[in-house]
């Protein structure tokens, strides 16, 4: 027998979190995550947090995070961290979801259609992870669905696509010339620690390319944008990674990204336009693949949007899966 329960809003829902310690199938279902968007981005985005756990005997306890909108006078269910995670997916408490049973996909269903019913909520999913469990289980109920955005992949278990990013004819070149100017060398911050102390390079830097672009997206402005950032970072279980580029002694180019089941998300870059001309965000991604690559990263995840960069690289690529449900009659 299913026992179905909701967390509704932040204190219960961090208190949940707080007290369980979760097996993410993406690095955007983390406690980590999901603590610090919610204690620092959920009020301003205008949501209150939902969580729903589904338990029985015989296989692990799944949760569910949603966030509960007001649009105009009805009520709307978008995934948890809504629209800041790349992926969303369910997550399980306890041990890694790649052993043991499989999600109950029917319970699940049976659960999502009981908040909507308690809310009387319409359903709006986005970026779902094609085949998935969550996919699968609003299905069951019928709802619609339709391709989102577009992901790309990087195989770094192919020595090829390792030796294509890195060694490209026009990048050798630009290496050999920045090369001129000093000594590059790639870092990585890869403890909470780390990260938080080295974050606000990455914001300065990110903020100097961006200052004076009308399509930045979220820029980082002082305000919630910075506060959840440094939340995440300082999150063990975020798995938060700030990868650099230095030449010499000046920052040529940042990826803040997440290392996740021998994945690395790549979430969001930024590089000196003092030194455009020369790629430094191309040189970065080079340098990181290999070392990656050495440490027995499978994939590169470079997460959604078809930027340009992105698709003069050697990747796979699949759209994420928007999945709708008109609000069904209130019990």
């Amino acid at each position: 027998m299913n026992a179905v329960a909701f967390e509704y809003g932040a204190r219960a829902a961090t208190d949940f979190l707080d007290a369980h310690r979760l097996s993410a199938r993406t690095p955007f279902q983390t406690c980590g995550w999901w603590r610090a968007w919610i204690r620092e981005a959920a009020d301003a985005e205008g949501a209150t947090p939902v969580l729903i756990h589904i338990t029985r005997a015989d296989r692990p306890t799944v949760v569910v995070g949603l966030q509960l909108h007001q649009d105009g006078g009805t009520a709307l269910l978008r995934p948890l961290s809504w629209p800041w995670a790349d992926y969303n997916e369910v997550a399980e408490v306890g041990g890694a979801p790649s052993t043991g049973p499989a999600p109950d996909i029917g319970a699940l269903a049976e659960a999502i259609d009981q908040c909507q019913r308690e809310f009387g909520a319409r359903l709006e999913l986005s970026e779902l992870i094609a085949d998935g469990p969550l996919l699968r289980a609003v299905s069951e109920l019928g709802a619609v669905s339709r391709a989102s955005d577009m992901v790309f992949r990087l195989d770094l278990t192919d020595p090829d696509v390792v030796r294509r990013v890195s060694e490209r004819r026009d990048m050798r070149r630009k290496r050999r010339r920045i090369e001129r100017l000093g000594k590059l060398r790639l870092t990585c911050a890869d403890t909470s620690a780390q990260v938080a102390a080295r974050l606000p390079a990455f914001i300065e830097l990110h903020t100097r390319q961006w200052r004076h672009r009308p399509d930045a997206v979220a820029p980082f402005d002082g305000g919630v944008v910075d506060r959840t950032y440094a939340a995440i970072a300082r999150e063990p279980s975020s798995a938060a990674r700030l990868h650099e580029l230095w030449l010499d002694e000046t920052l040529l180019a940042g990826w803040f990204g997440f290392w996740h089941e021998r994945t690395y998300y790549a979430y969001r870059a930024a590089y000196d336009l003092g030194h455009g001309r020369d790629s430094p965000g191309h040189l970065l991604t080079a340098a990181m693949v290999c070392e990656l690559a050495a440490q027995g990263t499978d994939t590169f995840d470079l997460t959604r949007g078809a930027y340009a960069y992105k698709l003069e690289l050697p990747n796979s690529r699949a759209p994420s899966i928007t999945a709708s449900r008109e609000q069904p009659c209130r019990v």
